[in-house]
């Protein structure tokens, strides 16, 4: 039974990543058509809409999902929905449109991340089985998809993107219905207010870093397929290099969990944050070819650390009654207000300067995360 339900959450991180790997990077590819005739920062707003939306929608699914104790049915919901509006970006080219079906499709997909975690993180206590071993069928799912579509649109396919998402979504909604759900129920004494999640001066500190170090990785994704453009590569390198980084992802979230108790979760951090600046800051050094693929192995083992560690060490600092909360709260800071204020930041300096000053932005940010990091594991609550 629980090797079922092992089995059924593997698939479902498979599905829900391979969603997001069909589409996120190559959306500012699709957009950038002269079709579409839309400044970098037209671009910058559609691809951002999503992140600045889930900084309030991230918190309140998670607030709902404490609160009801059925996290699996908004999820169940969030899918759907989000599938559907996936594949309505194809109905338009005009601008207006095309922010309003951004705004419906951030709605619903906000959602997936933070809420299969949580059902993840519970059933890996209940069962003491290792959330990495879970969560890693999400990265192969992510390069997988990348690849895949990589492939697809060298030829100039593009829409093919939201086909893929969408087929993705719709498969994770039939898994989700396999997996089994067990009902948080939370006594009115065990309940902690939300209001002290958000005077946790660690928690709020290490969000700060967090948003510093994540903005940058999460950008990344969607403005490394422009960066291998502009330097005149194809669309097929773009899903081959995000296919390596997101496979080595895959080793080192099997071995997170051993650094997090051998280092401690801070100096794992630390060390990563410092790792990725260096990586964005050769990128804006317009390495050789070669090296891309360096630092593309380099990526994946950065995501592949940090995503885990950082979820445990969100765990480790609020009570189990508000979890949900924090882990989206997280989600909505890292993946929501930090992603939106680098794709903006990310738009307007591609527009006034060059991509490679984009990647030193990140270089900056990444440094200034790992001191946060640090300042955020001296705190004594």
């Amino acid at each position: 039974m629980i090797n079922r339900q092992k089995y059924h959450f593997q698939a479902l991180y498979f599905f829900i990543f391979f969603g997001q790997g069909a589409l996120i990077p190559y959306l500012t590819l699709y957009f950038s058509n002269d079709a579409f005739r839309l400044s970098g920062t037209e671009i910058g707003t559609i691809v951002s809409i999503g992140p600045i939306l889930s900084i309030l929608l991230q918190p309140l699914w998670g607030i709902a999902a404490d609160r009801i104790g059925r996290p699996k049915r908004l999820l169940l919901v969030a899918l759907l929905a989000a599938a559907g509006f996936t594949v309505s970006y194809l109905v338009t080219s005009v601008y207006l449109l095309l922010l309003l079906i951004a705004c419906l499709w951030a709605l619903f997909q906000c959602a997936h991340i933070p809420l299969v975690d949580t059902l993840a993180i519970e059933f890996s206590k209940r069962k003491s089985v290792d959330y990495g071993a879970l969560r890693l069928f999400g990265s192969a799912g992510f390069a997988l998809a990348v690849f895949i579509l990589g492939q697809v649109t060298e030829g100039g396919a593009l829409g093919a993107i939201f086909f893929a998402s969408g087929a993705a979504l719709v498969l994770a909604f039939i898994v989700l219905i396999g997996v089994e759900e067990s009902p948080v129920s939370i006594t009115v004494m065990d309940r902690v207010p939300i209001s002290r999640l958000f005077s946790n001066k660690r928690f709020l500190l290490f969000l700060a870093g967090g948003s510093l170090v994540f903005g940058p990785i999460f950008a990344n994704n969607y403005y490394f397929g422009s960066y291998v453009t502009i330097r005149g590569e194809s669309t097929a390198l773009v899903g081959t290099l995000f296919f390596v980084a997101v496979l080595c992802e895959i080793p080192f979230m099997r071995i997170a969990t051993r650094m997090l108790m051998r280092f401690g979760a801070i100096p794992v951090l630390v060390l990563v944050s410092i790792l990725s600046a260096v990586r964005t800051g050769m990128l804006a050094l317009e390495p050789p070819i070669f090296m891309l693929w360096l630092l593309a192995a380099l990526q994946g083992g950065i995501v592949g650390l940090l995503i885990p560690v950082a979820l445990d060490y969100v765990r480790s600092l609020v009570p189990a009654s508000i979890v949900a909360t924090a882990v989206s709260t997280y989600m909505a800071t890292t993946t929501g207000l930090a992603t939106a204020a680098f794709n903006l930041m990310s738009g307007f300096v591609l527009q006034h300067w060059t991509i490679y000053a984009v990647f030193w932005v990140y270089t900056g940010s990444s440094l200034i995360g790992a001191v946060l990091y640090v300042i955020s594991g001296k705190i004594k609550e």
